[in-house]
């Protein structure tokens, strides 16, 4: 047996398929992979002895919850390979990375190998070629001037091309910014050399057990090697609320405590490698950044209890450091090294705030955006609330529109003059407001000024991360639609938003104090998929009671906005509102779309009776040139309110998108254009509902198929006829045209 592969297992499911698919497709076939399960329940340890495998798979138990130091030193005792590789079980290996290893590890004690970071599955990552993404490190470096050390570090390298001891030692230094990311992962070890170093992992140790592990390895070494490739992928977290990684865990004090005493443990192995003298160097230079981004911080942020408790390591530690290492650091680091040999936690602290506040004043004089959020956080947000002002915001100050719209006029025309009024816009709108109200981009001095100053706050979608919530504050969420796709801590794969989404989004929805459901199926969702234990208004959605309005007024409104539009009242509409695709996209929220109905053969066909109006989703970016079909197609992916163009729509076409929960409000045709049914819903976020069973309107695939079913509407709409009615019934149940009544009563007369 070449190779024995140990995987530590605490019941991660959602990745444990990717890590051992990995091992399945492995080039080189002689390996065994030892699964040793810690803290699992017995299903999740039968589910894995069940697996069939194109490997030799054991599965151990730790008898307990010991943690993974102990879960890898089981799987050492079992091992019977030549080598020891470790792979963490939310991780995955490349095709080849056995063989690469291999081929390198003759008479090496150990092979160090490069990690790829990366926030997805193996599916996504190959498809989307992931492999340029940036080493994997899970902690920043806090410190301007500690960054720029690393460019000295990386200058103390031998640019030599021949393979020494201190280049591989120093680029394993260098592989993660902290001493904590220092990591077995990627490094094939010779078990035999384990074996007669016994060097095992130290159990004590719940964060940093790697770090003793690996520096006694590499000290003992004599013939270390380094493979160029990076085949050991990195799998982070992107819901560290429910799933945390290891690094991802809040627990500063235990941290500090840990690489403290390593340090101490550590750096007498290193101060003997006399023949070396420069690996000391490094590991010192790496613990003096250690302990101005971590260790000082500490003393600002943490208990005076805790500050005491640390500081004698601390000192000792920085009593052991080289004196060449201190010299090597940059003016502050140097300060500060030289005021903690002398000065208690409490004084240390004292002069890291100041550092701190020079270093904000620096980023407020270079950046006007540091500066807008310095004066909301320490200025603004320290000003008397306003309390009869109300601030409103729909789709992130792009319009006009959604239920904010509804809920300030309703407030404008029911409580006359006893509101201040602000609105969120990005642009100037020619639209004239019906009632008073001030106006303010996003992020600007103004915007920030309104939001701190705010007793309500109604928006449709997330507030800014770093939004502050008062004490007296009311924060009312209308959200903007009934979820047919999997949200937020659903979502398995978080594939175009920023991969801290679901920690930002459980963060933003503990300031709700309000969220409105437009039926209980959604409310049911809302709870799990936003984690969101707060009020909800079981009312249905205020921008769907325009719906609601009585023949003669919707006919009235109807002309009007037909004519806004410049569209012939003789005419027919159809809505066409498909949604964005994730796996299409340019960046964050900016989606591709390539329009698949053929607008020739749709006008050729229809265009004496119908006019079609295409919207897009806010998210789609790419303009859709309609020029050449004018008279019959229609762009109005800009036009604010939604809702309004229901009201003028005889047919609504669309696919994945949640338009047609409210447009069912109407009880009129819609049609279902799901051309790319199998790899939405398969592929991509998947559907909370059956669609197949559920829609109340036929699927269809292309444009002719769409084509007939616009001629044989009156058949397809008596062939729906009790779907659309069950359909209404479960998503439509709530309204009725008064939730902005309900919704107001509920928040805002208290």
């Amino acid at each position: 047996m070449k190779v024995s592969i140990i995987i530590p297992y605490h019941g991660e499911e959602k990745y444990i398929g990717d890590c051992l698919a990995s091992l399945d497709e492995q080039e080189e076939k002689d390996f065994e992979a030892i699964v040793v399960c810690d803290d699992c329940t017995e299903e999740q340890i039968e589910a894995l002895r069940a697996r069939e495998s194109k490997f030799s798979l054991t599965v151990l138990t730790t008898g307990g919850k010991r943690g993974v130091a102990a879960a890898r030193n089981v799987g050492l005792e079992h091992a019977a390979g030549d080598y020891i590789l470790f792979l963490d079980c939310d991780d995955y290996l490349e095709p080849n990375a056995l063989s690469e290893l291999l081929a390198l590890a003759e008479g090496r004690e150990l092979v160090f190998s490069k990690r790829i970071g990366t926030w997805y599955g193996r599916k996504f990552f190959y498809d989307k070629k992931q492999d340029n993404e940036a080493d994997d490190q899970e902690e920043e470096i806090e410190d301007e001037d500690e960054a720029e050390e690393d460019e000295d570090d990386e200058q103390a390298i031998e640019p030599a091309e021949e393979e020494t001891w201190y280049r591989t030692f120093a680029h394993m230094l260098r592989a993660d910014n902290t001493i904590q990311g220092i990591s077995v992962l990627g490094i094939l070890f010779d078990r035999k050399f384990l074996e007669k170093q016994s060097i095992r992992f130290e159990e004590n140790l719940i964060y940093a057990s790697d770090v003793p592990f690996v520096i006694r390895a590499f000290c003992a070494a004599e013939n270390p090697g380094e493979l160029k490739q990076r085949i050991y992928i990195h799998r982070r977290h992107n819901d560290p609320i429910n799933l945390p990684a290891i690094s991802q865990i809040s627990d500063s004090k235990t941290r500090i405590d840990e690489i403290l005493g390593i340090y101490k443990e550590i750096e007498p192995l290193l101060a003997a490698k006399t023949e070396e003298p420069r690996a000391k160097l490094a590991f010192d230079r790496k613990f003096i950044r250690y302990y101005v981004t971590r260790v000082s911080k500490f003393y600002v942020e943490g208990g005076k209890k805790e500050r005491e408790a640390v500081y004698p390591q601390a000192l000792e530690c920085l009593r052991m450091l080289s004196l060449d290492a201190i010299a090597h650091s940059r003016r502050y680091t140097k300060k500060l090294l030289k005021y903690s040999f002398t000065h208690r936690p409490e004084e240390i602290a004292k002069k890291v705030r100041r550092h701190s506040s020079f270093q904000t004043l620096g980023r407020l004089v270079k950046s006007r955006a540091a500066c807008k959020k310095y004066m909301y956080r320490k200025v603004f947000s320290r000003m008397k609330m306003i309390d009869n002002m109300v601030v409103f915001e729909s789709f992130f100050g792009r319009n006009y529109s959604d239920s904010p719209k509804y809920i300030y006029e309703y407030l404008g025309k029911n409580y006359p003059g006893k509101y201040k009024f602000v609105w969120i816009l990005n642009r100037r709108s020619e639209e004239k407001m019906p009632f008073p109200c001030k106006r303010a981009k996003r992020f600007s001095l103004r915007y920030f000024y309104y939001m701190a100053r705010a007793k309500y706050h109604v928006f449709n979608g997330r507030q800014p991360v770093y939004f502050i919530k008062r004490k007296g504050n009311v924060f009312l969420e209308t959200w903007h639609g009934t979820p047919l796709k999997k949200l937020v801590f659903d979502m398995d794969e978080v594939t175009t938003a920023s991969p801290l989404y679901k920690k930002q989004f459980y963060t933003q929805t503990r300031s709700w104090d309000y969220l409105v459901a437009p039926n209980q199926f959604s409310e049911d969702i809302f709870r799990h998929a936003f984690m969101y234990d707060g009020k909800m208004l079981e009312t249905g959605y205020p921008r769907n009671d325009i719906l609601y309005l009585k023949d003669k007024e919707k006919e009235q409104l109807t002309l009007e906005i037909k004519r806004e539009l410049g569209i012939d009242p003789a005419k027919k509409v159809i809505l066409y509102a498909p949604t964005w695709r994730d796996d299409e996209f340019y960046d964050h929220a900016q989606y591709k779309f390539t329009l698949k109905l053929d607008m020739e053969k749709m006008q050729k066909q229809i265009g004496d009776e119908y006019v079609l109006l295409l919207r897009t989703h806010y998210f789609i970016v790419d303009f859709l040139d309609l020029t050449p079909y004018q008279g019959f197609a229609y762009n109005v992916s800009k036009y604010n309110d939604i809702a309004r163009l229901y009201l003028i729509s005889d047919v609504l076409i669309t696919d994945y998108s949640s338009v047609f929960f409210d447009y069912a409000n109407l009880r009129r045709p819609m049609l279902f254009f799901t051309y790319d049914l199998d790899k939405y819903q398969s592929v991509l976020r998947g559907f909370y509902m059956d669609v197949e069973e559920e829609l109340p309107g036929p699927m269809l695939f292309d444009t002719d198929e769409v084509l007939d079913a616009i001629e044989s509407l009156p058949q397809i709409q008596k062939q729906y006829e009790d779907k659309y009615r069950i359909f209404c019934e479960k998503y439509c149940g709530w309204e009725d045209g008064s939730a902005t009544k309900k919704v107001v009563e509920a928040v805002f007369d208290k």
